[in-house]
């Protein structure tokens, strides 16, 4: 589990964004993010808990019922009142907790940008509404991003100013599989590579991929390792010619990574059986 809060920041950076991200005398808010991943059975998919004084938002949900309820507990110990959960995009592993976060605490606000909205199956998962202005806690604005797409179409990362960090859910991937299914020509790739580029470019110091293990470093090296996969599945997509061929290159030294259910589904959308 990463924590990443106000002091720590003022480490990182020796103070110099400081007077510029709190003014003297004025409180920020988020003040705090911590990260909860999800174990392998869960996808290794991660959460986000964005902490003010009072109040808390949560950002995606979790995959199975046992990682929403361990995300739900340690919700539950930050002593913040959850208001809202943002869900970033339209894979279930993303949102499919929502009803037992909600379950823990009744009264939140369940929001997602309103091109998302018609992919998500809210007749299970309960009321989502489209986002109407500015995503924020205790008055602070957190930055959506996008949609842009990146493992699949419609992605919203955030930025969260006053921590200088990027939650790029599935726009990015660490020591993972990374789930290519939907990307399977050259166009969509180099869509993906551009809109890492752009999420590369604000430069923020903490950077929190969609899934990774929970040893995992949040920072900018996310996007090298997703451009490098992404270039290894195309490379392997051009040089191989069967199922088992496309298979056993990309599993070839990477057999210890999260998400190797990603690799039978991504093959499984160009051999279909």
């Amino acid at each position: 589990m990463f924590l990443l809060d106000r002091r720590t920041f003022l480490q990182i950076t020796g103070g110099t964004a400081a007077a510029a991200l709190w003014p003297r005398g004025a409180m920020a808010a988020p003040t705090q993010a911590q990260v909860f991943t999800g174990d392998a059975m869960g996808g290794n998919v991660d959460s986000v808990i964005l902490m003010g004084d009072e109040a808390a938002l949560l950002v995606d949900t979790q995959f199975t019922p046992e990682n929403a309820a361990r995300l739900a507990d340690i919700i539950a110990a930050t002593g913040r009142r959850l208001e809202t959960v943002f869900i970033t995009h339209a894979h279930p592993d993303h949102y499919s907790g929502l009803p037992m976060i909600r379950e823990r605490f009744p009264g939140l606000r369940a929001v997602t940008h309103a091109d998302i909205l018609p992919l998500l199956p809210t007749a299970d998962i309960g009321p989502v509404e489209a986002l109407d202005g500015a995503l924020t806690l205790e008055g602070e604005e957190i930055e959506v991003l996008g949609p842009m797409h990146g493992d699949t179409d419609l992605i919203t990362p955030l930025y969260v100013p006053s921590l200088d960090t990027l939650i790029a859910t599935d726009m990015a991937y660490v020591d993972c599989h990374v789930w290519v299914a939907e990307n399977t020509t050259s166009d969509r790739l180099d869509m993906w590579r551009a809109n890492l580029a752009v999420l590369e470019a604000i430069g923020a110091g903490t950077v929190i991929p969609g899934h990774r293990l929970d040893t995992s470093q949040n920072d900018a090296s996310v996007f090298a390792y997703t451009r490098a996969y992404l270039d290894m599945w195309q490379q392997a997509l051009a040089e191989t010619s069967s199922a088992n061929e496309l298979t056993a290159r990309m599993m070839d030294g990477r057999e210890d990574l999260g998400l190797a259910f990603a690799v039978q589904m991504a093959v499984g959308a160009v051999y279909p059986e």
